[in-house]
């Protein structure tokens, strides 16, 4: 998997540190102890390197006294996949209570290891905000990802699905600027447009499937100091509705918002630099 070239985040609550250092303990208690089968195993004429099976880890806890029952094994063993010691070996399931195969990280090929914060780690983070999104691309139309906003590295993340072991891009939030805009003309999606401060990268056009999704995730972009600009949507109106240039803003040469208002009285010629 492509390595984005983003750190994972690294601050985390108390909460969530605890949950690491029991994952942690209990991942190499259960893999150092023998009483867990990890071997090779075939499926579908298929071989899966080092794995065990779920229900396996079930039994063991349970055998282990590290659960009670079957319903608490299974929400250990949804602990150790959140905190990124086990995963599915195709990253196609949750920790579930049956014959499916799963592989301790420390298991996996050197040429397959992760190289990013799986989903369901970022997902778990404190203020983080994670949903299926739509990204637009010029050739193909919408394509569907699940994306994830962390809040501590302010970075958006994303991957394939929401169960994938490393993403497949990152952005950094660093004076980037989002404008959203309702969902006309735009194939019924409700837009994020992320505009970067550097201009040779292209913007990123997202669409959330409801106005719900994309106003939860402008609050987050907002709350992380993240510029929300008025949507396209305000602006057309502003223009319909607008008896003068006075009323709008230009950018100067330095990027700085200006109100023309401030040129009322003077000669201004407007000139359309805008190129295709």
């Amino acid at each position: 998997m492509a390595h984005c070239g983003c750190a994972p985040p690294n601050k985390m609550t108390e909460q969530r540190m605890e949950d690491l250092k029991k994952a942690q303990a209990l991942a190499e208690l259960i893999r150092y102890s023998g009483d867990l089968s990890i071997k090779d195993r075939t499926y579908r004429l298929r071989t899966y390197k080092n794995c065990f099976i779920a229900s396996d880890l079930v039994d063991c806890l349970i055998r282990m006294r590290e659960a009670s029952s079957r319903q608490e094994a299974v929400i250990v063993g949804q602990l150790l996949l959140s905190t990124d010691y086990i995963h599915h070996v195709v990253d196609g399931h949750h920790f579930e209570d049956g014959y499916l195969f799963f592989r301790f990280r420390q298991d996996d090929r050197p040429g397959l290891a992760i190289e990013g914060p799986s989903a369901v780690f970022l997902e778990g983070q404190e203020g983080s905000v994670a949903n299926i999104l739509h990204k637009r691309r010029a050739l193909t139309g919408w394509i569907q990802y699940f994306f994830v906003l962390t809040p501590v590295k302010r970075v958006l993340y994303q991957f394939r699905t929401q169960l994938d072991s490393s993403p497949l891009s990152c952005w950094s939030m660093k004076g980037v600027k989002v404008q959203p805009a309702l969902p006309r003309a735009v194939g019924g999606k409700y837009l994020l447009q992320f505009i970067f401060p550097d201009s040779s990268q292209k913007d990123l056009v997202l669409g959330a499937d409801s106005s719900d999704i994309q106003l939860a995730w402008l609050q987050t972009l907002d709350g992380l100091g993240v510029e929300v600009l008025s949507s396209t949507n305000e602006e057309e109106e502003q223009i319909r509705n607008a008896t003068s240039i006075f009323e709008f803003q230009a950018k100067t040469i330095d990027g700085e918002s200006v109100s023309l208002e401030k040129y009322r009285g003077h000669v201004t010629l407007i000139v359309n630099v805008a190129s295709q």
